[in-house]
């Protein structure tokens, strides 16, 4: 049965203390018994005014809130202040004094802001991962117009920068980000990246590291090796490589033309690494030469891993270095979810911090999935979270020293959602 649209006498905007975003009450509630804002009270600015109507602390909450609840842009500032609900958690500022809060911002703020999420993804992970795997990744945050320290990234065939992101792959946890200029490579700052990580991470010789080909370097093996890291790095396609993983599959009689990519070979050897060095090291391998196509090559198509673990198989090690496509996922949702693909400003000691807010919000979520969403829930993105649990409607009723929210009687989640605020109230 078809039911004809109805046709309204009236439409308007009038309808009093109603908000769009009931269920930002989880998040902001979390936000404040982690106590985050007393936490940016330790983050240095260049700040000279007398009597501030907002502190940078302020600004900075409002700015990591907004980019958490999915308002990107400075114009959403006035959208709110005018929230009946998200008022009441802060008093959000015009856009200029946002646009004036980045001229505060110096070296140490950023390097502070960065510490204080290292600091806290590791706190977490200390305490609930056993076995923590960390990601490391580069990734492309385009720009626009003349934007300090941007430059081609011939990979990405864009304008841009290019920001180091490394993750723990259980928590999804970002333990570092770092913004990088345009003309830097994949792998640069890695082994100050890891150095400025491993002082706050337990290492009980359980950390994993996996990198692709942009982190095969000796320099950085010889580190992971030295802090007992075990690392599994994708192999660079060098013409002797290949050679050499052919000629260990003659020595032992393999027939390569008998493989395919749903049905590799898996092997192993002990390759050296460089001209300069004369440390060998193991390379997992996997190989075939029928290709999808049904078309047979001469000579095979490798892939493979160094690594200095020397307990797994072949096929082991090289199942788990592959098993790190899913934590390029998280990059994605930094990106999508978090805006942290778009860099507005001139500078880039301004573009940096903003770089770092998203990266925070992007924490702040994973922390409040882990420790409160049960579940399916656990494995959500940002956006599906705000679909299914923070744009709920809402009425704001304020009487007798009293707060009262009245839901859409037809949410669907009601009883997941007052389990998960009964859990946040309890951190």
């Amino acid at each position: 049965m078809i039911i004809n649209a109805p046709v309204f006498d009236k439409i308007n905007f009038n309808g009093g203390n109603l908000s769009s975003d009931g269920g930002a009450i989880l998040l902001m509630q979390f936000l404040s018994q982690i106590k985050l804002y007393d936490k940016l009270f330790t983050i240095p600015f260049n700040d000279h005014r007398h009597l501030p109507v907002y502190t940078n602390q302020d600004i900075l909450y409002q700015l990591i809130c907004r980019t958490l609840l999915g308002y990107f842009n400075q114009a959403d500032q006035q959208i709110l202040n005018n929230d009946p609900l998200l008022s009441m958690y802060f008093k959000a500022c015009s856009q200029p004094t946002v646009s004036r809060y980045f001229d505060r911002i110096t070296d140490h703020t950023n390097v502070n802001l960065k510490e204080l999420l290292t600091k806290s993804s590791c706190d977490y992970v200390n305490r609930y991962v056993s076995d923590p795997i960390i990601d490391a990744d580069s990734t492309l945050a385009e720009t626009y117009g003349m934007q300090e320290a941007s430059s081609y990234i011939h990979h990405y065939q864009e304008i841009g920068y290019h920001p180091l992101v490394i993750n723990e792959f259980h928590s999804k946890l970002l333990l570092s980000a770092r913004l990088r200029t345009g003309s830097s490579y994949s792998s640069n700052s890695i082994i100050e990246e890891m150095q400025t990580i491993l002082p706050y991470l337990y290492n009980r010789g359980n950390i994993r590291f996996r990198g692709d080909s942009a982190f095969y370097d000796t320099e950085l093996m010889n580190y992971l090796e030295e802090n007992e890291i075990t690392y599994y790095i994708r192999t660079k396609g060098f013409t002797a490589l290949r050679r050499a993983v052919t000629e260990d599959m003659t020595a032992k009689n393999i027939d390569w033309m008998e493989y395919s990519p749903s049905n590799p070979y898996y092997g192993e050897m002990n390759y050296i690494i460089g001209t300069k060095s004369k440390q060998s090291r193991r390379i997992l391998y996997k190989a075939y030469s029928i290709e999808d196509n049904g078309q047979i090559s001469l000579l095979p198509t490798v892939y493979a891993v160094v690594t200095n673990d020397d307990m797994c198989s072949a096929y082991e090690g090289m199942h788990f270095y592959e098993f790190r496509g899913a934590s390029e996922n998280f990059t994605k949702e930094l990106k999508d979810d978090f805006d942290g693909a778009h860099l507005s400003h001139k500078y880039f000691l301004e573009n940096e911090m903003e770089f770092l807010i998203s990266s925070m919000a992007y924490n702040l979520f994973h922390l409040f999935q882990n420790l409160i969403l049960k579940g399916a829930d656990q494995t959500i993105t940002m956006n599906t979270f705000r679909i299914m649990f923070q744009k709920i409607a809402v009425k704001v009723t304020t009487h007798a020293r009293k707060i009262i929210l009245s839901f859409s009687s037809a949410y669907r989640n009601r009883k997941k959602f007052l389990n998960y605020w009964n859990m946040v109230l309890q951190i």
